[in-house]
Parts: C-alpha cells; sequence; structure tokens
C-alpha cells in the first residue's frame, strides 16, 4: 500500500521566493523566513474564510498586518478554480503553486514589486513561516477549543482549525507581511470612485486577473486582497479566447457592482459618477464592446532569469502529456 501524498515542503535555510515554480514570486521577511511575532489585534477573516489577519508588531516594530492562510488541499483547488485550466496540471503541488490563496497573492504582489508598481495596492513586505508555538499560541488567542487545536501535526483531516489535512504534514501557517491600515479608513471615497477601474486596467496590463473585486477587500482606495488573482504566467490564463475573454469580463462587472452598492448606503456630496470606461467594459459579456486589457498579452518572460527553461517548464513540464496524469 502506497503512503499519503505530501506536498513539498518550502526550504527555509536559508528560504527562497514562493511559490517555486517560473513567473513572479513574493520574497521572504527575513532570511529562514521566521521571527520573533507580536499578535495584538485580530482584525478580521479573508473571504470565504481563506485567511485571518492580525494587527502584529514584528522584531519590535510595527504595526503590520499579517494574513495568515488556511490550507487548501490539492484536489479542492483542482475541483474549483481548477476546472478553468484545459489540461490536468502535471503535479499535484502545481496545483498548489498556481491556484492556492497563499500562492495568488505571492505572485500577484510579486509582479507588482517587479514593476515598481506597489502603490496599486496595499504594500506587502513578504511573507513568513509560523513556527509551531506561534500557530498555537495565535490560534488559542482566537478562542478554538483543544478539539479543533491539537498540536499542528494532530488532527490532519481538514476539518481542523487551519483545515490542515495529511498532505500538509510538517506545513507551517504560510503568511503575508503587509502595511497595516485602521479598520476606521473607508473601503474608498467618493473621489477615489474615479480611479478604481484604471487602476484595475494599470493591474491587467501587468498580468493580473484580480477575480475578487468586492467593497470589502479595499482599504483607503486600495486593494488589499489577491487570494483569487490569476498573474501571467498563469495556466488559467493559457485558455481558449473566447472562454477567457467571459472570465475577464467579471473584473469590470465586479467592481461595478461593488461601487453601485457602496453608492447606496453611503452618504453623497454629489450623484456617483461611474467611468465611463468601466461601464463600457461591464457592459460587454459576449457583445462586441470594449473587453479592456487582456492579462494574457503580458510578457511574463522578461523577468525570467532563463526564459528558455521557463518555456520548456510551461510547455514540457507544468501539464499531463499523452494522458499521464499520476504523480510518483
Amino acid at each position: 500500500m502506497s503512503s499519503p501524498f505530501h506536498l513539498p515542503l518550502p526550504p527555509t535555510d536559508p528560504a527562497v521566493p514562493l511559490p517555486q515554480v517560473p513567473g513572479p514570486k513574493l520574497q521572504p521577511f527575513t532570511p529562514t523566513g521566521h521571527t520573533q511575532i507580536d499578535f495584538l489585534q485580530f482584525v478580521g477573516a479573508g473571504k470565504d474564510r481563506d485567511s485571518k489577519v492580525w494587527k502584529v508588531n514584528i522584531d519590535g516594530h510595527g504595526p503590520y498586518a499579517l494574513k495568515m492562510f488556511m490550507f487548501r488541499t490539492w484536489e479542492t483547488l483542482s475541483n474549483t478554480s481548477g476546472k478553468y485550466v484545459e489540461a490536468d496540471l502535471a503535479k499535484p503541488e502545481f496545483y498548489v503553486d498556481y491556484l492556492a490563496p497563499f500562492s495568488c497573492e505571492c505572485r500577484a504582489y510579486g509582479r507588482l514589486k517587479q514593476e515598481q508598481r506597489e502603490d496599486l495596492a496595499v504594500k506587502s513586505y513578504g511573507y513568513l513561516l509560523l513556527t509551531p508555538e506561534q500557530e498555537v499560541a495565535v490560534t488559542e488567542a482566537m478562542g478554538v477549543d483543544d478539539e479543533q487545536l491539537g498540536e499542528p501535526d494532530s488532527r490532519l483531516n481538514g476539518v481542523n482549525f487551519w483545515h490542515r489535512s495529511e498532505q500538509h504534514r510538517g506545513h507551517p501557517i504560510y503568511a503575508i507581511v503587509k502595511e497595516f491600515i485602521s479598520s476606521e479608513c473607508d473601503y474608498f471615497t467618493q473621489s477615489q470612485v474615479s480611479h478604481l477601474w484604471s487602476d484595475v486596467e494599470e493591474l491587467h496590463g501587468l498580468g493580473i486577473l484580480v477575480r475578487d473585486l468586492h467593497v470589502r477587500n479595499y482599504m483607503n482606495g486600495k486593494l488589499v486582497d489577491f487570494s483569487r488573482a490569476w498573474t501571467m504566467y498563469h495556466p488559467c490564463l493559457d485558455i481558449n479566447p473566447k472562454r477567457l475573454d467571459w472570465l475577464r469580463a467579471e473584473d469590470p462587472q465586479e467592481l461595478l457592482e461593488a461601487i453601485c452598492s457602496w453608492g447606496q448606503i453611503t452618504p453623497l456630496d454629489s450623484p456617483l459618477e461611474i467611468p465611463p470606461d468601466l461601464e463600457r467594459c461591464a457592459g460587454w459579456y459576449g457583445g462586441e464592446g470594449d473587453k479592456g486589457t487582456d492579462p494574457s498579452e503580458y510578457d511574463w518572460r522578461k523577468w525570467e532569469e532563463d526564459s528558455v527553461a521557463a518555456d520548456k517548464f510551461v510547455l514540457d513540464e507544468l501539464y499531463t502529456h499523452d494522458g499521464d496524469g499520476e504523480s510518483d
């Protein structure tokens, strides 16, 4: 009987940029990915419980926002976001590298750093890996009982607090250090509405399809969440153009709905003006109108140290071939 599958552990001596596939990556916050963290205040849970966010001090400095990610099995990722991939990925870990919320954020923030466009979102400073002691401390601080907590590698059934399964045995909680913005700040203001779509179009031009443009994903007019984002190169952006057009149309449609719903519950000094470019793109959905910038056209190879090897990975290693989809 074969042993249970385990996802590869991240290197920590030294820590390396993640995820470990061609394309943008996020650097570790410290050389080892570990450091001293003071958990000050719980400030929120990510959409669909992807993450937990705490206000923290790190090595006596701060405050920062620390976004800690829940685990997802590769099978879950394959059956959800992975349904858009037009050929099976060759290894289970590739689904994690491209589709897990932590990986999505690493890739998006990595691209913003490459292009020196960190002004388009709340700033990220790198990733951290929680020690087992830090995991227990922050989990207990959230009032989790013993049955949900246990030791970090026990009760690996996927229904524990962090959703850790057997395939995640030995894996730390993955976290991203971000700029801290007080929850007292508005999602955005009326004066900021005019540039929300142009910012998203800038992201599209950098090869980032956001895929989660909701009011609560903004703070002070800046995006704070890329946990659903696809960043070139990405297998979900390398699909039939007509199918991709429909997926691209979701970004302007979601942003338009977010602005309109915000305007309905917010006292305004004057009538809310929707950017005309946003209305045109949001109204496309299969018509002949403006589809906006295509993220899949971004030249991601220009950042690769060995573009030939990167192309070889995509062509020969990323996808299954001749029906051979089993991992060793």
